[in-house]
């Protein structure tokens, strides 16, 4: 997302981003970064907030439902027969009707959403596994080795071998 035209976060170079525009967002698809930089196609100008969750939403669950696997969203479009045109009519016109059903199909995935992080940081079972990363003597990883890099304690890299 970027705060103004001057796209400082380059929207244009994610699978989707927005710029903020006067009268709402202008929202872009498809850009890539990476060995084969592509900048993203504008797909909707000047939306509101909720419009352009919405075509975000219906969007990221067409390419789901479309893309083959390990496939970036810039390579689905330029496959695609009909290109940004097409894409359009899809997400904002609506064209196969599917927009209602995508957006609940997003809605159960928000909902079913579960941080990894958070689980270990909250279960003691899972916490166990990360506690020889922490100031803890009590249990030591015999396997994991520190070293003192700039005053601060790191695991040692795991395939050097000590002397």
């Amino acid at each position: 997302m970027s705060g103004c035209i001057r796209e400082c976060a380059e929207a244009q170079s994610k699978d989707f981003g927005i710029i903020a525009t006067e009268k709402g967002w202008n929202l872009y698809v498809c850009g890539n970064g990476g060995s084969k930089p592509q900048h993203a196609l504008l797909l909707a100008s000047d939306i509101d907030s909720d419009t352009c969750i919405r075509y975000i939403d219906r969007f990221l669950m067409f390419y789901i439902r479309t893309a083959d696997p390990l496939t970036r969203t810039a390579t689905w479009l330029n496959k695609m027969e009909g290109g940004i045109d097409y894409l359009r009519n899809v997400v904002v016109e609506d064209s196969l009707n599917m927009g209602e059903a995508w957006e609940q199909d997003m809605q159960l995935l928000v909902d079913s959403y579960r941080c990894e992080w958070k689980a270990a940081v909250e279960d003691p079972e899972i916490r166990k596994r990360f506690v020889h990363f922490v100031n803890a003597p009590e249990e030591r990883d015999e396997t994991v080795r520190f070293e003192t890099l700039r005053g601060q304690k790191k695991a040692a890299d795991w395939n050097l071998k000590t002397h």
